[in-house]
This record gives C-alpha cells, sequence and structure tokens, in this order.
C-alpha cells in the first residue's frame, strides 16, 4: 500500500510539474570590448542547461535578458520586483561581469553594473552596485520553492588551455537527474565564481570556452545528467557545488615554469522554509538502482573471471523490486534459423536466476540482457521485469 500511495504521488508530481515556471533571469555584461565575448559564451552555457533541465522536467522555461539597456541596477531591481513567481516555480538568477568586494568582510561579491543617465547630473549618486546578497533576500522572499543565485565575476581576464570529457551511458536517466534536481529540491543557492582576492579566469579567444567557472559548472552538470544512476545519486545542489567549486589551471600556452593557480568558487545554501518543503516533490535516494548495462557488465564480469559472488548477488538483487521477475532464455551457440539452434525459455526470481547463473557460469560463453525487455517502477528506482538471454556451446 505505502509503495503504491508512494506512485501516486509521483505520478501526480509528473503532471504538476507541467504547471511549473522556470524562471532565468539573464544579467550579461555583453558590450565591454574585452569580456564582451565570454559574457555571451557564458550565457548560452547556461541557457543550455536550463533548456535541458525544461524538457527532462516539464516546467516551462520563462528567460529574461537584462543586457546592453537594462544592464542597470535599477533594471534588475525592477525585473525581479515585478516578476510574478508562484509557490512551486524555481527561479535561476544568473550574472557575467564584472564584480568586486566594497568590504573586508563581505563573503559574496557586488555586481558591477552600468550607470543610470542621471549619474552625470548627481554625481553622488552610487546606483550601478548591486550585491549577490541582495538578489538572494530579494528572490528569497518572493517564495519560490527553489533559488539559485549564481555570479561569475571578474575583474581581470587570463587565458588558458583545457580540455574535456564525457560520459558514455546506455540507459537515458536524464529525466531522472533533472526532476529530482529542480523539482525535489528548495531553498536558496548563492555562488560567486571565486573567493575573494583570487583571479577570476577566462579565455578570452574568439572559439574560448568563457569563463572558467561556468565553463566548469556546464562541464560538471552535463557529466552528472549523463552519469546514469551514478549523476542520479548526485542530483541535489550541494553535490552539484562541491564538483563545480575546484579548478586546477596552467596559465596559456601551458607554461609551467609559472605556478599553477587554482580558481575556488564559494557556495552557500539556505535551507527551505516549511512552505518550500510542502511544495517540494519527494524523490528516492536511488542507492541501490542500477542500469542494464550495469548489471550486464557485472555478470559478464564475474563469468570471465570470478570473485565474490555474494556481493554480486546483493548488488543486484538490490537493483529490482521484491517479487520482480527475470525471463531467462537459455540458447545454444547457432542462430535462431539454423536447424541446429535450440532454446529454451523460463519465467523466474532474481533469486533463482542467480542461483543457476552461479552453478552455470563456467559454461556459459555470453550473457546480455535484452535491452528491450526491461520494465522499471514508476520513478525508475527498480526494475520490475527483464529478460537475461545466456549462450552456450551446446544445451
Amino acid at each position: 500500500m505505502k509503495k503504491l500511495f508512494l506512485t501516486f504521488l509521483f505520478l501526480v508530481a509528473v503532471l504538476d510539474a507541467k504547471s511549473q515556471t522556470l524562471h532565468a533571469i539573464m544579467v550579461s555584461d555583453v558590450e565591454d570590448p574585452k569580456l564582451g565575448g565570454i559574457s555571451l559564451r557564458d550565457e548560452e552555457a547556461i541557457l543550455q542547461i536550463l533548456k535541458t533541465a525544461e524538457r527532462g522536467t516539464g516546467m516551462k522555461l520563462e528567460t529574461y535578458y537584462l543586457n546592453r539597456s537594462s544592464f542597470t541596477a535599477k533594471a534588475v531591481r525592477e525585473t525581479l520586483s515585478q516578476m510574478r513567481v508562484d509557490s512551486r516555480d524555481v527561479v535561476f538568477f544568473y550574472y557575467t561581469g564584472l564584480g568586486y568586494y566594497p568590504g573586508s568582510n563581505d563573503k559574496f561579491p557586488t555586481l558591477k553594473l552600468k550607470e543610470s543617465a542621471l549619474r552625470p547630473l548627481l554625481f553622488f549618486l552610487n546606483d550601478n552596485s548591486l550585491s549577490l546578497d541582495e538578489v538572494g533576500d530579494i528572490l528569497q522572499n518572493k517564495g519560490a520553492r527553489l533559488n539559485v543565485v549564481m555570479a561569475d565575476c571578474r575583474d581581470t581576464v587570463e587565458d588558458l588551455m583545457i580540455t574535456e570529457g564525457g560520459i558514455i551511458f546506455d540507459e537515458d536517466m536524464r529525466d531522472v537527474f533533472l526532476k529530482k534536481l529542480f523539482l525535489g529540491s528548495c531553498g536558496l543557492v548563492k555562488v560567486p565564481s571565486a573567493t575573494k582576492g583570487k583571479q577570476v579566469w577566462a579565455n578570452q579567444s574568439q572559439f574560448g570556452i568563457g569563463s572558467v567557472y561556468t565553463s566548469n559548472f556546464n562541464s560538471t552538470f552535463n557529466d552528472l545528467l549523463e552519469a546514469q544512476f551514478n549523476g542520479v545519486r548526485q542530483a541535489t545542489w550541494p553535490q552539484v557545488m562541491r564538483s563545480a567549486e575546484s579548478n586546477g589551471i596552467y596559465p596559456r600556452n601551458d607554461d609551467r615554469s609559472r605556478r599553477v593557480d587554482t580558481q575556488q568558487a564559494v557556495y552557500e545554501i539556505k535551507a527551505c522554509s516549511a512552505s518550500q518543503q510542502r511544495r517540494t516533490t519527494r524523490y528516492a535516494a536511488y542507492k541501490y538502482s542500477l542500469t542494464v548495462g550495469n548489471i550486464q557488465s557485472k555478470l559478464d564480469r564475474y563469468r570471465k573471471s570470478g570473485g565474490d559472488f555474494e556481493k554480486l548477488s546483493d548488488e543486484i538483487s538490490r537493483a529490482f523490486r521484491r517479487n520482480a521477475k527475470i525471463n531467462l532464455v537459455r540458447k545454444n551457440k547457432y542462430p535462431d534459423s539454423y536447424p541446429q539452434a535450440k532454446k529454451t525459455e523460463a519465467k523466474m526470481s532474481v533469486a533463482d536466476f542467480l542461483a543457476q547463473f552461479k552453478s552455470t557460469s563456467a559454461q556459459i560463453q555470453a550473457v546480455y540482457p535484452e535491452f528491450g525487455s526491461f520494465q522499471r517502477t514508476p520513478n525508475k528506482e527498480y526494475l520490475t521485469e527483464l529478460t537475461i538471454i545466456e549462450v552456450f556451446d551446446e544445451l
């Protein structure tokens, strides 16, 4: 009964997500002759993340662009105050441009925006600054379920070299990652791209990657997005921030005679209020979840090399819901169209499958799941049915 109730809540949450809005406030210094190109690349990287979140969660993305004439503290404050936010919504504020720390005790930077047209007349007017703390306070008071406030601030540009890699996956778990991160989270996240007093690195070449932190955040996000259940298990904002917070980088041309610098981001997580918590969808921990590809590699490794069968059995059993079924197909080496071909099929429990696999693994020539055969619980945490094929020389 409890599982049926949780399944019902999960399905309701998926339908409810379609009525939620993901607000993206993009504040970008695109006019600076040295930094404008970097800001455009930064903005595009973040927007790709949020567009992916829109597709994966069902939320509607609504984007506010504040640049050029609207790149002022007044315009930002007006946009934030006038923005209509529902208590179930997510707000993602992103700033890319110059920043500074006005006081010795300031933990978060102040954004350096354009001055208003009145500044030349009223020389004492200092209206071009807006702190990250103020942005966080404004958004928190508007009552959205989750607010992410990120500032990739810099006061200099250093060129660098970066290499990137990728992760291959079999089952597509991206929608689970996105829903858990954006629909299963609440509170306030504040992030400046570097600690006070440290250099902020970027690449200003024609084909550069933009700011280091935004590029690293984008790479980290995509790595977790494509890391199957390993990514889903880490789909919390504290974990994402920890993964993206540090870069060890070399100066341009890989000049190792110069000191290796590290850009260390700062992040702060403010706990959810009771109201925000009530509007958060509950997601499983996915602690024991495995993809079909994970199961295949574990079975194949044991077939070839042996090892701790009890550990193997425990890991695979935990990935299935109780009373799940294995459709076991055992066949000889000949294709089905050959007259010598033989095949047997049987449906059994996971425990019975593992017991027979242990006793016959030395004779099995190949073992693999039939990828189109698997079924899962609605939240994709557990497998409920899977066809596994074992190939022998002869039956």
